[in-house]
This record gives structure tokens, C-alpha cells and sequence, in this order.
């Protein structure tokens, strides 16, 4: 079984977390989780377990909302699955996990995989200027996806 792959889950700028749970908390609890779920893979990283041992640790989302092998890459800045075939080099440990949908791709991903180049530009245009004017980071924006908000905003823009 293959993943969806999508350009917009990480932008070397943000990152997304929208399909890495559901019934999203508030920024603060969800960062809390991230850092501990964080703390745990290093734990696991210096004890030489497995990533399947990682991933299997836990069969239940967190409070937060989110999974519980969401991770910080503190170096990059950014937020991202150690399990991702991405991280692997092809190889998915995602799979058979509880509750991670591989083939899950957003609203937002799915359309913007089929503009065309223009369009892309215009909409990591559209996000850019909402990170730099500060109503877009990480949390805003993997809300802003998982709920559809985004492309209902940056439509709204394009056709008025």
C-alpha cells in the first residue's frame, strides 16, 4: 500500500499536522503534546528501540487531539512524522498504525495537486503573506487545512 504524497504537508517554511488526528485542542495543549510525544522519541531514539516499537506504544490518540508520533524537528523548525515513508526512505511504518489514514489527502491538498503552476504559486503566495502579516503557523495553518478554512479563504479571493 502506497501513501498519497502532497506538496503542501511540508514547505521547508511550516508544516502541517492536519491529518495527524482530530478534534484539534487549543495551540498550547496541542504543543505540549508534540513535546512530549518529542521527549519520548528521543527516549526511544537513545535506547535503540524500533520505530515500530515507537509507534506501538500508545494505542490512543492524545488529549490534544493529535498522535501520538507527531514529533518537533527543533534543528528545521518544523513538525513532522518520524514513521512518514518521507523520513524512511520509501518505507512506510505508518502502516496498520491505529489511527493514521496513509491514503488520506485534504480537501486542500487534493485541489492544489490539480491546478496548474500559476494557481500554486498564487495560493503559497496567499499563505506566505498571511505568516508574514502573523496570522499563519503551524497551528493555523494544520487547522486551517484539516478544516478547510484555507481554500474557502483563498477562493473567497480569487473569485470576488
Amino acid at each position: 500500500m502506497r501513501h498519497i504524497p502532497s506538496g503542501l504537508c511540508q514547505l521547508g517554511w511550516i508544516s502541517c499536522f492536519g491529518c495527524c488526528g482530530h478534534n484539534f485542542k487549543d495551540k498550547e495543549t496541542i504543543a505540549k503534546a508534540i513535546t512530549k510525544n518529542t521527549l519520548e522519541f528521543h527516549h526511544h531514539r537513545r535506547n535503540n528501540k524500533s520505530l515500530v516499537e515507537f509507534m506501538n506504544r500508545h494505542k490512543d490518540l492524545r488529549l490534544a487531539g493529535i498522535c501520538r508520533n507527531l514529533v518537533y524537528d527543533h534543528k528545521n523548525g518544523s513538525i513532522f512524522c518520524p514513521l512518514h515513508p518521507e523520513q524512511n526512505k520509501g518505507k512506510d511504518h505508518r502502516i496498520d498504525h491505529h489511527y493514521c489514514d496513509i491514503l488520506h489527502v485534504c480537501k486542500t491538498a487534493f485541489f492544489y495537486d490539480l491546478w496548474d503552476d500559476k494557481m500554486k504559486k498564487d495560493f503559497i503566495g496567499f499563505l506566505r503573506g498571511k505568516k508574514k502579516e502573523g496570522r499563519l503557523d503551524w497551528h493555523s495553518y494544520s487547522v486551517g487545512m484539516a478544516n478547510d478554512s484555507l481554500l474557502e479563504e483563498f477562493e473567497g479571493l480569487k473569485w470576488d
